[in-house]
């Protein structure tokens, strides 16, 4: 792997945080100046955007976060105010001032359906999006609440607090499940969960901290009974060695980025917890760092007034075993996505990446392209039998590498806005999109959710109009590619 340095900007205040768009090249910045500013990220240059900066908070902006789709952006200031903006005009669609003290921490559910904020006064609150109103006050803990996350399927709440512990929350309830205790010795700064490392449940949580040279703490959730899979939470802090202000995935899962008060950003493997680069180019501490949401890009924020953007290039160095994950013309035919692979593709693909002698089980279980990014490493291990861990983290981490290629491939107005999968049976919905029926079905469903996933209007449940034209685009799509 190999990093190189791109870009510096200089801006007018120090930087407290950083949010890439999910959908676009826009890049958010809280500054301590009073406000957000708002950057279009485009080869190597970082310009501001017309609409920047968004101006509304009184005193130092700490946070700012986009919602899932894009279409909003939420910050948080020393004001004890959390703000709303809407990304196409810049303008504020609301103020939340129900809290008592500075706000350290704002994100927003994985559904776009919630947004939760911690606070100085030891609390977390929880938003409803669609009704812009407080859905709960947390009493979280003793101490400055430093951060928070969500879990991947929105549920549940993990805090982290200046006292140094670690909380499990039931986010619909306000229930505190589990507290694991003195993660960091001087307190908790900040934790993200990975976006693709298995999925949430209500599992005990497992505190099994590995202590790098920056203090990250990975901890799986684990609900072994009914072969639910691991998901993996990095958290960041204050300790004896070092003290990390802060930690972000990027968006395939396969990087960890961690910021420090050392004037260095660590790129990590967050699988094995090894160190890939060190990156030293701001003259002191990093207080936020960001993934672009194709991965190829890393920026780091300071409080050296600068924002610093690199080029990530994962494939130099790659050794000729990682090149054979790589389904080639002739060793198979070319696949358009998970969809369109047949169990006879699936047994093929292992042979690319030397897993061949589990072709019997995968044979036996009927796991096709649809089923491979069910997999899970308790699914790997109970079901077909696949006892190394070694393997069963080398199929997980192929299965991640085709995915992310063959999305690649696939034409973006092909995938579900809400899941990002090859829609198969697609319909329009009452906001003018397209979505897998299952997808905006589930969405509907979910809690009352009676809102656009991308544009967070009201729409009507009972108005899903298949469609036949774009179903009818796919299918030839993927059938050119078969053939």
């Amino acid at each position: 792997m190999a990093v190189d340095l791109i870009s510096t900007l200089n801006v007018p205040s120090e930087v407290n945080c950083l949010s890439f768009s999910p959908v676009r090249h826009l890049l958010a910045i809280a500054f301590g100046n009073k406000t957000v500013g708002i950057y279009n990220i485009q080869d190597r240059e970082i310009r501001e955007n017309p609409m920047s900066p968004l101006i509304g908070h009184t005193y130092s902006v700490n946070t700012c976060a986009f919602s899932p789709f894009g279409t909003m952006l939420a910050s948080g200031a020393t004001d004890y105010a959390v703000c709303l903006w809407d990304i196409k005009s810049g303008g504020n669609i609301a103020s939340f001032e129900n809290h008592t003290n500075s706000i350290r921490k704002v994100v927003f559910s994985p559904n776009s359906s919630l947004l939760a904020s911690a606070s100085g006064d030891q609390t977390i609150k929880v938003w409803d999006m669609s009704g812009r109103r407080l859905l709960k006050s947390i009493q979280a803990h003793d101490a400055t609440v430093n951060t928070c996350c969500f879990t991947p399927d929105s549920n549940y709440i993990v805090s982290g607090a200046f006292d140094g512990h670690i909380k499990l929350w039931q986010a619909s309830t306000g229930r505190c499940l589990q507290t694991v205790f003195d993660c960091h010795d001087l307190g908790v700064n900040d934790c993200q969960f990975s976006p693709t490392f298995g999925s949430a449940s209500e599992g005990n949580l497992k505190h099994d901290m590995q202590q790098q040279q920056d203090q990250l703490a990975y901890q799986e959730n684990i609900k072994t009974m009914d072969g639910t899979v691991h998901y993996l939470l990095a958290t960041c802090g204050s300790d004896m060695l070092a003290n990390v202000w802060c930690v972000v995935f990027s968006a395939n899962g396969k990087l960890l980025a961690s910021g420090s008060g050392d004037k260095s950003v660590i790129v990590w493997d967050p699988l094995h917890g090894e160190a890939l680069q060190k990156l030293t180019a701001h003259a002191s501490f990093v207080t936020s760092c960001a993934f672009s949401l194709d991965n190829s890009i890393l920026v780091t924020g300071s409080n050296d007034r600068t924002v610093k953007m690199w080029r990530l290039n994962m494939h130099q160095g790659q050794t000729n075993s990682t090149n054979k994950q790589q389904i080639r013309d002739g060793d198979t035919k070319v696949i358009a996505s998970l969809q369109a692979m047949s169990v006879d593709d699936t047994c093929n693909w292992l042979k690319t990446i030397g897993m061949e002698m589990y072709e019997k089980q995968f044979r036996h279980h009927q796991i096709n392209g649809s089923a491979l990014p069910t997999l899970t490493s308790i699914s790997l291990l109970r079901e077909l039998r696949i006892e190394p861990l070694g393997h069963r983290n080398q199929i997980l981490r192929a299965i991640q590498e085709l995915k992310d290629r063959l999305d690649d491939s696939i034409p973006d107005e092909f995938l579900c806005p809400i899941s990002r999968e090859v829609m198969t049976d697609p319909v329009v919905a009452s906001d003018g999109y397209s979505y897998q029926r299952q997808a905006i079905e589930s969405w509907l469903n979910g809690g009352n959710r009676l809102t656009s996933p991308m544009t967070n209007a009201p729409i009507q449940a009972s108005l899903l109009i298949p469609n036949k034209t774009l179903k009818s685009v796919i299918q030839k799509h993927l059938d050119s590619h078969r053939n």
